[in-house]
């Protein structure tokens, strides 16, 4: 232990010893072996400088005391500088195009073990840019003209006109995203028509344009906000590509709506419990009008008078519902005919118990080819009268059940509204009463009865349990308790009937059958211009059965999604005897049919030869003939309440 001891302090000594010997003091000469990267070519800044068009850059560089085999890393701090390569010596990297109309700069970090970091900058210059003048020079409140002036006739540019809401809906943020979602339209359009040449096709189509140009844009909505956009495009040498060659230059557009009138509707409201009727006589006006009914709450409820945001919010919300109809096929006319009222006018409807409403009524017209709102809107608020307790009682009754089939009788004690659900017992939750009612309205749409229904119902599963749901309902408000029928549908047997054949007949006229009875054919006639006709077809059963399904598909459908799901689709609705179908001019078809037995077992579906009907002046056949088929000689008559399966 003592001589361990004796060299410790041995040690110790010559520690400090060779410690003594490293001061700066010392005479003894140490070399530089410190690791560094150094670029001989660049200055103090180590700065490249490339002009707007970018390209290639190339650096050299020298790794002062390496490791051997160990060479530079090197990294971009932006994404417009890319392809970086080291080795040899060199760091090279592609420098992108800079189309803006500022300079631009970004960093290229190059590591080394043991070295410091280096960054080497990289200055871009402004691109030149191609500019627009943008002038609006003509605008109504559906179009307006642009005038469009390039600093260089020498590039094609694109030009176009959009809505504020789709960059926000499509998350367009930047140039390159906008130029990206351009692309990719304009691309797929150009290949849809297997275009050779992408110039000519752009400029031919008003994709692009060239030169100074005053650009119509129509179809355009009053107070919605638009963006002019406009930038140049390059075209590759084999004119199948393009690509942006300017910034992008915009301007927002706002065109002023209809200036809005005083007009005054004397409305009546006369309120009796949440009924309510209105009678509305206008006094300055006599053109097309339209109200609609705002429950306190909703966006649209007002309690005051109208401002002029509120106008012009009314103003949107009209339009846009019109726009939504008008691109579902229909025309304007019949759309002012279906939805506005004229002169004085009276009707009723039901709505919640004990609420506000807001009664919004206004002048509509057509302004420069759009329907368009034309008055201040006129508020008439009213709340409506307290819905009590019923005390009535829903008697719930099942005949004739079998397999699919049932015959439901529901008996209330008083002539009280109230609604009816039939759902699988299985959807319905383990909970209260109120809580299965207060399912049953998020749920499904829940119709109102009045007095006894008898309703034959052929839509049930086999083996299946259910459960009939009624309770009194008016006014918004659950007047009675919950009554309710369970049961269970019987297995399925083998059909004891089946479908001789279908007749039908056609194609007749959409339009003639409208006029015959505008009220029972409304707006029929507005699908005849589409290429659509009207045909009757009557269906023969081995056996009497009030359950029939037929119906026609176009063979095509029934190539694609094959016999089994036709079926399924033809049995989910019942049809009487005879029935009114439409087609489509030059469509080849095969009517379908299936039929029950009394016990609610489906036949095999029968299928007709395939057939097409070419509907014009002189092939339509008379009218009398497909009303003769309809109606027979019964007189039409309100058809009694039926209730339906909810799924």
């Amino acid at each position: 232990m003592r001589n361990f001891r004796r060299l410790l302090a041995f040690v110790a000594v010559a520690s400090t010893l060779i410690f003594a010997s490293c001061q700066p003091n010392s005479p003894v000469d140490v070399d530089d072996t410190s690791v560094s990267v150094v670029f001989p070519d660049l200055g103090e800044n180590s700065m490249v400088e490339i002009d707007s068009e970018g390209g290639e850059v190339s650096v050299d560089y020298v790794i002062n005391n390496g490791i051997e085999g160990i060479d530079i890393v090197a990294t971009a701090e932006a994404e417009w500088i890319s392809d970086i390569v080291v080795g040899n010596g060199a760091i090279t990297f592609n420098v992108a195009k800079n189309n803006n109309t500022e300079a631009r700069d970004t960093r290229v970090r190059v590591a080394y073990p043991n070295a410091d970091t280096r960054y080497i900058t990289v200055k871009q210059l402004s691109f030149d840019a191609i500019t627009f003048e943008l002038e609006l020079t003509e605008s109504t409140s559906t179009s307006c003209t642009t005038l469009v002036k390039p600093s260089n006739d020498n590039y094609a540019y694109i030009a176009y006109m959009a809505e504020v809401d789709y960059f926000l809906t499509a998350n367009i943020t930047t140039a390159e995203e906008l130029f990206q979602d351009d692309y990719k339209y304009y691309m797929a359009f150009a290949e849809q028509y297997n275009v050779p040449y992408l110039y000519e096709f752009f400029l031919a189509n008003y994709v692009a344009y060239e030169g100074e140009q005053s650009i119509q844009w129509t179809g355009m909505m009053p107070d919605k906000e638009y963006v002019l956009y406009v930038y140049a495009i390059e075209f590759n040498e084999a004119n199948n590509d393009y690509y942006m060659a300017s910034p992008i230059t915009y301007q927002l557009v706002t065109l002023s709506g209809e200036n809005l009138s005083e007009v005054t509707f004397d409305v009546d409201v006369d309120v009796n419990g949440p009924n309510v009727s209105y009678t509305i006589n206008p006094e300055n006006w006599d053109g097309r009008y339209y109200l609609t009914v705002y429950e306190q709450g909703d966006y649209l409820y007002r309690d005051t008078p109208a401002d002029e945001d509120y106008s012009k919010l009314i103003s949107s919300v009209w339009l846009d519902m019109m726009s939504q109809l008008m691109a579902s096929g229909y025309s304007v006319d019949q759309l002012m005919q279906l939805m506005c009222l004229q002169g004085p006018e009276s009707y009723s409807e039901l709505l919640k118990g004990s609420t506000n409403y807001a009664l919004v009524i206004y002048a509509v017209d057509m302004v420069d080819g759009l329907p368009q709102v034309v008055s201040v809107p006129q508020i008439v608020n009213f709340t409506t009268g307290e819905v009590g307790a019923s005390s009535m009682v829903i008697d719930i009754k099942l005949e004739n059940k079998y397999v699919r089939v049932a015959d439901v009788i529901i008996t209330p004690s008083t002539n009280d509204p109230y609604t009816v659900a039939i759902v699988a017992k299985n959807e319905v939750p383990d909970k209260s009463d109120e809580e299965i009612i207060e399912w049953l309205h998020n749920s499904f749409y829940m119709e109102s009865y009045q007095g006894e229904i008898r309703s034959h119902i052929n839509s049930f599963k086999p083996e299946t349990e259910y459960s009939i749901l009624a309770y009194g309902y008016y006014g918004g408000v659950v007047t009675t308790e919950l009554f309710r029928l369970d049961f269970v549908t019987d297995a399925e047997s083998e059909c004891e009937n089946s479908v001789l054949r279908v007749d039908f007949n056609g194609p007749y006229s959409l339009l003639e059958l409208e006029l015959y009875d505008p009220d029972y054919f409304y707006n029929y006639g507005m699908f005849e211009s589409m290429g659509w006709y009207a045909m009757w077809a009557e269906i023969f059963t081995e056996k009497p059965s009030q359950d029939l399904f037929y119906c026609i598909y176009s063979a095509q459908e029934i190539a694609v999604y094959g016999e089994q799901e036709i079926f399924e689709d033809l049995v989910s609705y019942a049809c009487g005897p005879t029935q009114l179908l439409t087609g489509q001019n030059d469509m080849l078809y095969v009517m379908c049919a299936v039929t029950m037995d009394y016990r609610g077992n489906f036949s095999d579906m029968w299928m007709s030869e395939p057939f097409m009907f070419n509907y014009n002046e002189q092939t339509k056949l008379p009218l009398e003939e497909i009303i003769s088929k309809i109606f027979g000689s019964s007189t039409q008559s309100a058809k009694p309440a039926k209730l339906q399966l909810m799924k």
